[in-house]
């Protein structure tokens, strides 16, 4: 099976580790009190920089992930791919709406959530 980090580090960028390992390793306890245990919301999640957020948010344990796309497929496939990474936390209340923010039924469902500590938006008209 693609190990698609590897390929990307063997290919593209040339490098094994992350350009912001280092900041997020000497900021590790302060991202765990300010994310563990956060309602998180992400608009535009399926995306690029959405569900790439996403990922470095979930190992620090946030209670709650709400998960706002217009791409259901987008949706769906990020959902594949968090629940089949080995190792990857994902928190019980995990949601995903394929809507737009824009929608009156955002609304709604943002209301019966009951609120958020963290929200995020990349919702974007472009890929990137």
């Amino acid at each position: 099976m693609l190990n698609v980090s590897q390929f990307i580090a063997d290919h593209i960028t040339g490098r094994q580790k992350s350009m912001f390992a280092a900041d997020i390793g000497a900021n590790r306890d302060k991202l765990r009190a300010e994310i563990e245990g956060k309602r998180v919301l992400v608009i535009g999640g399926a995306g690029t920089i959405g569900s790439s957020y996403i990922r470095a948010v979930l190992p620090f344990r946030p209670s709650k992930l709400v998960v706002v796309d217009i791409s259901e497929n987008g949706l769906t496939e990020l959902t594949r791919d968090l629940r089949s990474t080995y190792g990857m936390y994902v928190p019980e209340e995990y949601r995903t709406y394929p809507l737009s923010f824009a929608d009156p039924v955002f609304e709604k469902i943002f209301r019966a959530e009951q609120g958020f500590d963290i929200v995020a938006n990349f919702s974007a008209h472009k890929h990137v």
